[in-house]
């Protein structure tokens, strides 16, 4: 039996507007390790996730960079439990 378990799934969609999240591209840019730091006790096992993610993207042919490649696959990344 294969199952997958993500950090949330959504229900039903929010029925009012939600405002928009702004003021956060003056916000200094940080590696990933270091965005992921406050999840490390919520997250199960958030922190070898980076570190296989990151191995996964050494030169990313996309433009990004490594970290920001690795934070998109993080944000898709489905791992086992």
């Amino acid at each position: 039996k294969h199952s997958a378990t993500r950090f949330a799934d959504l229900g039903a969609l929010p029925k009012r507007m939600l405002a928009p999240i702004e003021g956060y591209e003056k916000t200094p840019l940080v590696t990933l390790e270091e965005a992921v730091r406050p999840l490390v006790t919520i997250v199960p096992k958030v922190e070898r996730n980076v570190f296989i993610v990151k191995q996964n993207c050494q030169e990313p042919e996309d433009g990004l960079t490594t970290d920001e490649s690795a934070a998109i696959m993080l944000y898709t990344y489905e791992s086992m439990p």
